[in-house]
């Protein structure tokens, strides 16, 4: 195994983390894929020797190749939901419209109701805070 490839890519994967924790996620995805395509495009020669080079090998040769996929893979992963839970968690909830009531034409002759509250008003308030909504 080739130490200084493993060291790259460790110091690699050390600045994409504290880009994403510290800085922005969407900075550290475009850190995560220009790094290596500016170094291809620099230093062709240089990056294809790097990236070809084989770390170990039992039943498939395990390439440099390889490792950067597999980091890009875990980062993007990473990345994404933390681009998601953070739309989430910042989004305005919409208040939801409420229904105006309208009241009940009355019959003649029928008693006005009372204001009062009853036992049943009490457990139907009870019930709406109970399952999260507002009263």
């Amino acid at each position: 195994m080739d130490i200084i490839s493993l060291l790259v890519f460790f110091i690699y994967a050390l600045i994409i983390l504290l880009i994403l924790v510290y800085v922005s996620p969407l900075l550290s995805a475009a850190v995560l894929i220009i790094v290596p395509v500016v170094i291809i495009l620099l230093l062709p020669d240089l990056a294809l020797g790097f990236l070809s080079v084989e770390q170990f090998s039992f039943v498939v040769p395990v390439n440099n190749i390889h490792i950067l996929l597999f980091i890009w893979s875990a980062f993007i992963g990473i990345i994404a939901y933390a681009e998601v839970v953070s739309w989430y968690l910042l989004r305005e909830a919409k208040p939801k419209p409420q229904p105006k009531s309208v009241p009940e034409p009355g019959k003649p002759g029928d008693q006005p109701k009372k204001e009062g509250k009853t036992l049943k008003d009490y457990i139907q308030k009870f019930l709406t805070v109970m399952k999260g909504k507002k009263t």
